[in-house]
């Protein structure tokens, strides 16, 4: 090949790695000082800097710490190598394919060099816990030892931000979906064991392994299918039928049985009455939750994206007045100074809303403007004596 001419080496200095002095090969751009470098230099830099310095800087010069977990490649440098300097960079690209630069490091155990991993079981430091069960990491290399590879776990108990060196046989594969071991889940659905519901929306779970690339082992708290004989064994199921368990927007959780505090309207139509019952299905975003709620006569759930507001928790009615029965209001009932519902109107228990409280939708208003869902002390409506009805 031709040597380069003056321009040519002054645009290829441009693209130079700061470690290396060649042209970059993977470009990787660090977010703490906007330099860029190979890649491969920049693993071997986070290697070598964890055995002398502990814990890695930046070889540009900020002294910032570099992240093992590195960003992408940078797509835009890579382009402009191609289309600039394309011999060079191709001439590159072949000596680092006869060095074997390119090639994956395999480590002790079958794992690889800048693999994720994650501790199989608790890795004790002296007497103590220094790495939980479940936690992921990065493997860093081999060690020097022969036996023992090096591996930056997210997380240490004493908050260091050092390496570990473990054997090979206390590492496993990540978890699919980026779960843990250990780490309680949810289920997102109804789960079906042998055709039947097997574990319910919303019960809470303990991940205990993995099967295959795609699914869990979860130990459910409650299982429905055994709910006379106790609880049953682990269920596998896809990572993506189960979520973390934690408190949602509003302090409500997935599954939760909730009612609507008020009417839900679009626009000029009410498309769910007050006290209608439901359940969270998901977060949709930081300030709504995904509702289904139940549809009456047994038809089909209806979704609605709602704010914390306009649910609340649902709660059974008094014994005395059972969802469904049938009541008529003890006397005129106001809304803003104005009667909507007049004294003797039948109406029917939707829900409770406390002790002292209950919804109930009145078939017709004293203003004609048909069925009214108001909240009502539990001395402004009394039973008919007509029997439930039982769907």
């Amino acid at each position: 090949m031709a040597p380069l001419d003056a321009e040519d080496e002054e645009t290829a200095e441009i693209f130079s790695c700061g470690i290396c002095d060649d042209l970059m090969l993977g470009p990787t751009t660090l977010g703490c000082c906007g330099r860029s470098f190979c890649r491969r230099c920049l693993r071997q830099w986070l290697r070598t800097s964890v055995h002398t310095a502990g814990v890695p800087r930046c070889p540009g010069g900020c002294t910032a710490k570099v992240p093992f977990r590195l960003p992408a490649v940078s797509v835009s440098l890579r382009s402009a190598m191609e289309q600039l300097v394309p011999e060079r960079l191709a001439q590159r690209r072949r000596e680092a394919e006869a060095d074997g630069e390119a090639q994956e490091e395999v480590c002790f155990g079958g794992f690889k060099a800048w693999q994720e991993v994650a501790a199989n079981r608790d890795i004790i430091f002296g007497r103590k816990v220094g790495v939980r069960q479940g936690t992921p990491g990065i493997l860093v290399g081999n060690f020097t030892d022969d036996h023992h590879v090096t591996v930056r776990f997210d997380e240490r108990e004493d908050g260091s931000d050092l390496c570990v060196n473990v054997l090979p046989e206390a590492l496993m594969a990540p978890l699919p979906g980026g779960f843990r071991l250990s780490q309680r889940v949810v289920a997102l659905y109804d789960l079906l064991l042998n055709g039947e519901i097997g574990v319910r929306l919303g019960t809470p779970g303990t991940v205990v392994g993995s099967l295959g690339e795609d699914r869990l082992m979860v130990l459910f708290d409650v299982r429905a299918a055994d709910a006379v004989t106790g609880q049953g064994g682990p269920v596998s199921v896809s990572f993506r039928e189960v979520a973390p368990q934690r408190l949602l927007v509003g302090g409500y959780c997935i599954g939760q049985r909730v009612q609507s505090a008020m009417d839900l309207v679009v626009g000029n139509r009410i498309v769910v009455n007050a006290g209608n019952p439901g359940a969270v299905l998901a977060e949709f975003s930081d300030t709504r939750l995904t509702v289904a709620f139940d549809a009456p006569q047994g038809g089909a759930q209806s979704c609605f994206n709602v704010l914390p507001v306009e649910i609340r928790q649902w709660c059974e009615p008094p014994s005395s007045l059972p969802v469904g029965s049938e009541v008529q209001a003890t006397r005129d009932l106001l809304v803003a100074d104005s009667v909507v519902v007049r004294g003797g109107e039948i109406g029917t228990v939707l829900s409770g809303i406390d002790e002292a409280q209950v919804f109930v939708s009145f078939r017709g208003g004293a203003d004609g403007g048909g069925p009214h869902t108001l909240a009502l002390g539990l001395d402004a409506v009394r039973r008919t004596g007509r029997p439930v009805e039982v769907d």
